[in-house]
């Protein structure tokens, strides 16, 4: 694979400075947990222009996509790509090619229905996850079914919302309503699984009030960190457990709190009208099940969008504000954090296409980007305002991009 191209000469003499900068954070130990206090600049700003691999989708192309949710990769650089929509998932080699669609919509064996996220486990079969109810399917890479990955029981009514898997375990995300009507509690926790569905962590989790009928949610507390957190190849989990502040727990491969990333002086973002009612939209559409609701979106944008461990141990961070609020012609500026937690640089990816209305996948050297994502959730949900405008939304178009760093 070849390297990504330099968009400007003085981004070598930046490196060639990079050197002698210095780390200028504070690093405090605060109830026995150490503090790692980062300064709102980082030691350098590198711009690299991804290079484009391949593209699938689009007008030209005989595939169709409905609505891709997840992309993971195995360990030959194959790419597993869940559609949401359609109930499959479409296999393509390293360089684009469409090796087979595998799994269909139903209960039955090989079958799946209403998932959202996937995951590829260390025994080799894919994980794809259902909300609600809570449920984990099972199924090989050629297609062939397995039985479901054996979640325990939880005492009460439960939901999945997300999961991931390096090489000996399961991470996920459950949200479990306890309790009788109209005391519940509804308890969001995260929590490592041995492949036969042994509890082994308990990382972290949040309890709020709920009830059917009548709520009144709060974006704040509502999108909470269920989709907000990282796996590394070593075990260690990173979670942002604040939708204002720029703080990212670590936790070590045991459950143990390592440490916590901060960037203290970080101001949110206020949202714009548009984005407002857009989110507005979004969430009256999430939580329609419950009649009588409210929903309070905030004015402003939460602190962090998005997080990858990287296989060197380095953390990547996108914010809110990186997302919302570019330079024209960036597709995404990423936070880059080391294994200290130090914000050691922040990568400008010189590249078309919106972090926002994109849906951004990094696994290893690669980039996936999925044209109109965001549009695509609001389509299932009514549309929007601009979707109305539009005269035919544009097909989805997966492209693939190398960031191979050398």
């Amino acid at each position: 694979m070849r390297t990504l191209t330099v968009v400007s000469v003085l981004f070598m003499c930046a490196l060639a400075g990079a050197a002698q900068a210095e780390w200028t954070g504070r690093e405090v130990t605060e109830d026995g947990v150490l503090h790692i206090k980062n300064s709102e600049t980082a030691v350098t700003v590198i711009r690299v222009e991804p290079e484009a691999l391949w593209e699938r989708g689009g007008e030209n192309d005989e595939l169709f996509f409905g609505r891709l949710s997840q992309i993971v990769q195995d360990a030959e650089g194959n790419v597993y790509v869940l559609d949401s929509q359609l109930s499959e998932i479409l296999v393509f080699s390293p360089s684009g090619e469409h090796l087979r669609t595998i799994g269909r919509e139903g209960e039955g064996p090989g079958e799946f229905a209403n998932v959202s996220d996937m995951y590829l486990s260390p025994n080799g079969l894919l994980g794809i996850v259902r909300i609600f109810p809570g449920r984990i399917y099972q199924i090989g890479t050629d297609g062939s079914p397995a039985d479901y990955f054996p979640l325990p029981e939880s005492g009460g009514f439960q939901l999945v919302h997300r999961a991931q898997a390096n090489s000996d375990h399961v991470v996920v995300v459950t949200q479990v309503t306890s309790g009788e009507p109209p005391n519940q509690t509804q308890t969001t926790a995260l929590k490592a699984f041995d492949l036969s569905g042994n509890e082994l962590v308990h990382y972290c989790d949040v309890k709020g009030k709920t009830r059917f009928g009548g709520m009144r949610f709060d974006e704040k507390t509502f999108s909470n960190f269920a989709r907000r957190w990282t796996l590394a190849d070593d075990g260690r989990v990173a979670v942002n457990l604040s939708f204002d502040d720029y703080t990212i727990n670590v936790y070590n491969a045991d459950g143990m709190l390592d440490r916590v990333i901060e960037r203290p002086d970080h101001q949110p973002l206020k949202r714009s009208k548009r984005d407002y009612n857009r989110f507005q939209k979004l969430y009256d559409g999430i939580t329609q099940w419950s009649p009588g609701r409210t929903f309070k979106v905030s004015e402003t944008h939460g602190a962090i969008a998005g997080l990858w461990f990287r296989p060197d141990g380095s953390l990547w961070v996108l914010s809110n504000r990186a997302a919302f609020d570019r330079p024209e012609g960036l597709l995404a500026g990423i936070d880059e954090f080391d294994r200290q937690g130090h914000f050691t640089r922040r990568i400008d990816f010189v590249l078309e296409g919106d972090p926002v209305e994109d849906g951004i996948f990094i696994m290893g050297e690669r980039l996936y980007r999925v044209t109109d994502l965001f549009s695509s959730f609001m389509a299932a949900l009514g549309g929007d305002e601009e979707q109305e405008d539009a005269a035919e939304a544009e097909p989805l178009r997966l492209i693939a991009y190398n960031l191979n760093f050398d």
